[in-house]
């Protein structure tokens, strides 16, 4: 098989997840028996989501897209008995943002307050500038330069640590 930009920099976050002394197992992350393309079922009960972004946008924005579909398999993943967390790959500053299952409802639900409607897709936004935490938010519907809800802070540190409690 050969080595896609998928797996280098999704790599990345699985190598800290394999590294941590807590870190016992890792599988591939299934629903309904089918394998979540890059979900990962880490010691058996935690599930994580990774995404990348290999370059931020002229704002300094990482930009991490959930599709419909990826939105519905997130819901599944939520029903299970799994802690839930996204790593979000932010290849060029070589850091990796970790929401839990809760700020990532947070974020989903400021810009479907903000739209009014649910939408095809979502866009989770990171920054991460020189000095300061992560930064991820969603933009408001319809007002350019806004934020829906407040921005959340991210510590550059947490993860892979978040993960294990």
């Amino acid at each position: 098989m050969k080595i896609r930009l998928e797996h280098q920099n999704i790599g990345a976050a699985v190598m800290q997840i394999a590294e941590h002394p807590n870190f016992t197992a890792i599988n591939s992350l299934k629903v309904e028996g089918s394998p979540i393309n890059n979900g990962f079922l880490i010691n058996g009960d935690i599930a994580v989501l990774c995404k990348y972004a290999s370059e931020p946008n002229g704002l300094g924005e990482y930009t991490f897209s959930f599709k419909d579909d990826h939105i519905d398999d997130i819901a599944k993943v939520q029903k299970g008995k799994h802690s839930l967390f996204f790593a979000l790959v932010c290849v060029e500053d070589g850091e990796i943002c970790c929401l839990t299952e809760k700020e990532f409802d947070t974020l989903i639900e400021n810009r479907k307050q903000s739209a009014a409607v649910d939408e095809d897709q979502y866009q989770i936004l990171v920054t991460a500038k020189k000095g300061a935490s992560l930064r991820a938010y969603v933009n408001a519907a319809g007002r350019k330069g806004k934020t829906a809800g407040k921005m959340l802070t991210i510590p550059r540190n947490s993860f892979p640590d978040s993960l294990f409690g």
